[in-house]
């Protein structure tokens, strides 16, 4: 017997409610986003607060200890004593005043890579809130990233489900995965040698470690350069150039230069949108981070277009 046909009104009723926009579509690098993206940035910098600077004493350096030999294995010669028998005194105040005039190293705290891997995997297609907010659970209920790396995906996902991320428990296991692959290549959880690392002995670590999502990876590389074109103290034209701007522009070069003028009191590109939500919730005063930001201009990955 044949089917009445659907109206119009009934096919568009029974249709899927669309996939809310992604954040963080990528954006071409032209003038117009770019003063639209400085606009954000300085609207969510100021919920931020600027960090307190870390400060580090210098270490003392290492003096032979008495009565040792010198390199051949001799007795060191004993220093002229004076009239008053103080030599020891004479000898010491040299080394004193040298110690005086080494200052203590004051440094802003750099952005945490694997924060930015936590950050990314579970904010993916979400406000930033979200990512912000799985980072303090995680960092309230653990006591360091060792109890965390040998925490299952499930547990992990028991801690979070209550936020309604979509493919929460595939995001979970990503990142334990991820996490794991990088403790075995670096015997310790972090990825602070990638600033330092090339760009061929990035991408060789990133094939060594494959449960790091292709989407995070080119998130972390991305803000390695955006690290470089915003606190460089070299030139930063190649940077520049990979990121798609034009240095020889001079809209371009103005941005570039309220950009570093922006975040030189922070040191780092902040994943945060300002202080955390109430009661459990993501906070939802901003949609990105900084951090996230700055990545939407970068070159899409591959098989991504630009809007």
């Amino acid at each position: 017997m044949p089917t009445k046909k659907k109206t119009k009104a009934a096919a568009k009723a029974t249709k899927a409610p669309a996939a809310p926009p992604d954040p963080r579509e990528p954006l071409e690098p032209k003038p117009a986003n770019l003063t639209e993206t400085l606009k954000a940035l300085k609207a969510v910098l100021a919920d931020i607060p600027v960090p307190e600077p870390i400060i580090e004493e210098p270490e003392p350096e290492a003096t032979p200890a008495d009565g040792a030999g010198d390199a051949k294995g001799g007795a060191q010669p004993a220093a002229a004593e004076t009239k008053d028998g103080d030599a020891g005194d004479a000898a010491a105040e040299p080394a004193q005043e040298k110690a005086k005039e080494k200052e203590p190293i004051v440094r802003l705290p750099k952005l945490d890579f694997i924060d930015a891997l936590l950050h990314l995997t579970f904010a993916q297609g979400l406000p930033c809130g979200y990512g912000q907010e799985v980072r303090r659970r995680i960092e309230d209920s653990f006591v360091d990233r060792n109890e965390f790396r040998v925490t299952e995906a499930f547990e992990v996902e028991e801690l979070l489900r209550d936020l309604d991320i979509p493919d929460l428990f595939d995001r979970c296991l990503a990142v334990r995965d991820s996490i794991a692959q990088i403790y075995n290549d670096q015997n310790g959880v972090h990825l602070t040698f990638l600033r330092e690392a090339s760009i061929s002995d990035r991408n060789m670590f990133f094939q060594r470690v494959p449960a790091v999502l292709p989407h995070v990876q080119h998130f972390l590389t991305t803000l390695l350069t955006i690290e470089e074109i915003c606190f460089s103290e070299k030139s930063t034209v190649r940077a520049q150039q990979r990121f798609g701007l034009d240095p020889k522009n001079a809209a371009a070069k103005k941005w570039v230069d309220e950009l570093r003028a922006l975040v030189k009191p922070y040191g780092h590109l902040p994943l945060s949108v300002g202080p955390h939500g109430k009661a459990g919730k993501p906070a939802a005063k901003h949609k990105l981070s900084p951090a996230c930001l700055l990545a939407r201009l970068a070159p899409p990955a591959k098989g991504k277009r630009r809007r």
